[in-house]
């Protein structure tokens, strides 16, 4: 016999409802007072207990590692925010230390030379083919500058001024070839003419007119003459980096790489008023200087 669908969902409802009554009642009893039923009911209800126990309590580890891991990532979005902020903090006051540094030397190179000058900051580059610097631009010009005035830093002789016009002026340097500036070799004295070379890729000039009996040595030190062109004597240029001595000719072949890094320079100095004279002699005659010049 085939029982009503309604009858059927009636028991199916009482059933449904009565399985968690019964659940309920069996758990909330004293051990003691547990009769056959009721443990009939703990067993087939332990299983699905600790299914259901096993499937939150993995939720509640998955949200706790979820909400970790939110916490986590954000922690570290913020750290390495600051690390960024930090890097550029430090970057900025390498910047100022190197900055204060360079005018230091400035200062100090002034006050030993005890010349009259006045600063200039590099604001742009101009190139040759050969991707190397030979004019610079600064951000100082009239009235207080004019052209052929020596520019240099606490390193040594950088060039000097060429156009002025306005505010700004450009510099003309050591290794342009229309510069010409006097030196002399530290170690022996050895006079010559200072110019810039038409090729190449580096910085590097070439002593000319230095007699090839004078003696020449890679590394000496090559300095301003303090003769002509208003540089003071002694004044750093470069050091000589090649030698070639040919069986012919009057002069040697001498190539000098510059005290000054171009493609590094922020800031020069101006010498406005003239070096003193060299000293002369008893008699009047000013100190003569080995070498032959144009």
């Amino acid at each position: 016999m085939v029982m009503p669908r309604r009858v059927r969902d009636v028991l199916l409802c009482v059933t449904l409802l009565a399985v968690p009554v019964l659940f309920l009642q069996a758990n909330l009893k004293s051990p003691t007072d547990v009769n056959a039923v009721d443990r009939l009911v703990l067993r087939l209800s332990a299983p699905i207990q600790a299914a259901v126990s096993g499937a939150v309590g993995g939720i509640q580890r998955g949200w706790r590692r979820y909400v970790y891991l939110v916490d986590l990532q954000a922690q570290n979005e913020r750290l390495a925010r600051d690390l960024t902020r930090l890097r550029l903090e430090l970057q900025e006051a390498q910047r100022n230390a190197s900055q204060l540094g360079r005018y230091e030397r400035m200062l100090a190179f002034r006050a030993q030379h005890g010349i009259e000058t006045v600063g200039a900051r590099v604001i742009g580059r101009q190139s040759s083919p050969f991707a190397r610097a030979l004019r610079l631009r600064l951000d100082r010009g009239a009235p207080q500058l004019r052209s052929g005035l020596p520019v240099v830093t606490a390193d040594g002789v950088v060039g000097r001024v060429g156009k002025v016009y306005g505010p700004y002026s450009e510099v003309s340097l050591t290794v342009d070839p229309r510069s010409a500036i006097d030196v002399v070799i530290q170690r022996t004295g050895s006079r010559g003419m200072l110019r810039g070379t038409d090729g190449g890729s580096g910085y590097r000039c070439r002593m000319d007119y230095l007699l090839r009996k004078e003696e020449v040595r890679v590394g000496d030190l090559v300095v301003t003459s303090g003769v002509a062109g208003g540089f003071p004597r002694g004044l750093p240029v470069g050091r000589i980096s090649r030698v070639t001595q040919r069986t012919y000719g009057l002069y040697q072949e001498v190539e000098v790489t510059p005290m000054v890094d171009f493609s590094s320079l922020e800031d020069v100095l101006i010498i406005l008023a003239p070096p003193p004279p060299p000293v002369a002699r008893a008699g009047g005659e000013a100190e003569p200087a080995s070498g032959l010049l144009p």
